[in-house]
């Protein structure tokens, strides 16, 4: 029975592979067939304004002026390529030590977004015309309380402190005066 199996499935991957028995071959057909679909995502910027709010994030990033100044700010760019979703997330991903521990010391939770709703943020960091929309009025009057107004990503050891691993760490306000003396 399980010779039959192994028989049974090789006979089925040699034929997705197009019958290529080299190496070569089934990975030129491999590129060509895709076993599995690829999800594509329609996004919403205006949903993605809105979760921008809803979820913490305007307490540390920026759009249009308006929002936090502890995290680099997500103004979208005149003449920029189209948004990529998974390339947002993937920088988010590189900020994630950072972010988890502001979303837990301001927040005291760390924020939880799914696959749709990273892609309508996304789509919000590129869309001009729904950060506008983004005003200090259109903010909750606990949200625009809460907005942090230090550069923490400005400081010139940021990258070194994430990398030494002292991401539970935060240098004390004298440290961050030191280095952006205002």
């Amino acid at each position: 029975m399980a010779k039959r199996l192994v028989i049974g499935l090789g006979a089925v991957l040699l034929a997705a592979c197009g019958g290529e028995t080299s190496q070569q071959g089934a990975t030129q057909n491999q590129a060509s067939v895709s076993l599995k679909p690829v999800v594509t995502r329609g996004v919403d910027p205006l949903n993605g304004r809105e979760l921008f709010v809803e979820k913490g994030c305007v307490i540390c990033h920026s759009t249009n002026g308006v929002g936090g100044k502890a995290a680099p700010a997500l103004d979208a760019e005149i003449g920029a390529p189209p948004v990529d979703p998974l390339d947002f997330a993937a920088r988010m991903w590189l900020g994630a030590p950072a972010m988890v521990e502001l979303q837990s010391i301001e927040l005291g939770y760390t924020i939880h977004l799914t696959a749709d709703e990273i892609a309508d943020i996304a789509a919000f960091a590129a869309d001009r015309d729904a950060q506008k929309g983004l005003t200090p009025d259109s903010l909750p009057q606990n949200i625009r309380e809460g907005l942090l107004d230090q550069r923490f990503w400005e400081m010139e050891e940021w990258g070194e402190f994430l990398s030494d691993g002292r991401e539970g760490e935060f240098p004390n306000q004298t440290e961050i005066d030191q280095q952006d003396p205002q």
